[in-house]
């Protein structure tokens, strides 16, 4: 495992440290998903976000969306606009019935974002 490695983003860890956070490079749109193994229908998404005070501004328009199968994000579960703040906990609430394996969290606007995420939680059933 290496630094920022987007395992860390489901480690179980809520520290907001940033050597506790998975983060992209610096580019348009960048994203982070999951594979929950099988299909489940979702309830809410959490994502645990940078803390200090340095760089927890890069959540911002994030867009989570869920998909059946890899490369077919078309469900909506949130939109969070941000930006955010130190340590903040965002909880975006899926629609009522929204099933899919895959989740995924993308910054939709801007140019050279970094994507960071220091945990992120998909609650379903």
């Amino acid at each position: 495992m290496g630094t920022f490695s987007s395992d860390i983003a489901v480690d179980g860890i809520k520290s907001t440290h940033a050597q506790a956070c998975t983060h992209t490079m610096q580019e348009t749109r960048p994203y982070w998903y999951v594979d929950l193994g099988q299909e489940y229908c979702l309830k809410y998404v959490e994502i645990v976000n940078r803390g200090g005070t340095c760089c927890s501004g890069r959540l911002h328009d994030i867009e989570v969306t869920v998909a059946g199968h890899y490369k077919d994000f078309k469900k909506q579960c949130g939109f969070f606009k941000g930006p955010g703040t130190s340590g903040q906990i965002v909880v975006l609430n899926c629609p009522q019935e929204t099933k899919g394996r895959y989740v995924k969290i993308q910054i939709v606007d801007g140019i050279d974002n970094y994507l960071t995420l220091c945990e992120v939680r998909v609650i379903g059933k």
